[in-house]
């Protein structure tokens, strides 16, 4: 796997572990994480893990072991799939997961911990393209936007083809996003939007279908917690709570409601 010159990112064996992760984890957080060269998964989630530890220097350790070749520190430790990721602090392991989870997640994840660095990228909106869709001169937005960059312009044409239920040309955005744009937040907030839309409400649910798309996404996602209690094997309030965590814009927020809502499905 591909290494990155980064003082906290460190290869640990048995040998290593007491030191780089234990006693380290008492001065500052480690991410410990069990890898294999053979798994797929682990080569994905590797270069998020690594983004986030280049965006928050100092504020976290990478811990990585390869569990080939360090077969009894995993067994001892518990790893039974990978990629395995565990957070510890002060010699204890807080939280873990297990999987690939995209870097909006995993900062959500940790943002239960950690002080995590905010998002220095916000996107760039040209205002008077905002003010033709605030007053639903869709056309108009559209034939502005082709004029600007692509780059600069992609999260209102999304935003624009939603509002004017073109979904497929929506999707078909997305899809040419370049590997930088999906990483950025707006990315998650695209699809996410994506899949609201894409999501066929029932009657009982429409009224907070459109609380969402307007924005109103808390309250919207109290109501669809209080549904699912009572409908826990209903695959549209999944949905649409799934799709509504990422317009939150508040990752503790988002992380909160993502354990309620896995509390209840438990």
């Amino acid at each position: 796997m591909t290494e990155i010159n980064n003082t906290n990112i460190v290869d640990v064996t048995a040998d290593t572990f007491m030191a780089e992760v234990i006693e380290k984890s008492k001065d500052v957080p480690v991410l410990l994480d069990f890898w294999a060269d053979w798994c797929e998964p682990c080569k994905n989630l590797t270069p998020i893990l690594h983004n986030v530890i280049e965006k928050n220097p100092g504020k976290l350790v990478l811990a990585k072991v390869n569990t080939d070749q360090e077969q009894m520190l995993a067994q001892q430790m518990g790893v039974q799939s990978l990629p395995t990721v565990a957070l510890l602090k002060d010699g204890q392991i807080v939280d873990n997961f297990m999987g690939v989870k995209p870097e909006s997640e995993v900062i959500s994840w940790l943002s239960e911990h950690v002080d995590m660095a905010a998002e220095e990228t916000s996107p760039v909106v040209d205002n008077n393209v905002q003010a033709l869709i605030d007053s639903e001169q869709y056309e108009a937005a559209l034939t502005a936007l082709l004029d600007m960059p692509q780059e600069q312009a992609v999260w209102q044409m999304i935003e624009v083809h939603l509002l004017m239920n073109n979904i497929d040309a929506a999707q078909t955005l997305y899809a040419g996003l370049a590997d930088e744009q999906l990483k950025l937040p707006e990315a998650d907030q695209a699809k996410a939007k994506i899949q609201l839309v894409s999501v066929d409400a029932s009657d009982d649910l429409a009224a907070i279908k459109q609380q969402i798309t307007q924005g109103q996404v808390e309250p919207a996602v109290e109501a669809l917690l209080m549904k699912l209690q009572q409908q826990t094997d209903n695959a549209d309030v999944r949905q649409l709570l799934l799709s509504s965590f990422s317009l939150l814009n508040d990752a503790k927020l988002a992380a909160k409601y993502r354990r309620r809502m896995g509390s209840l499905l438990n």
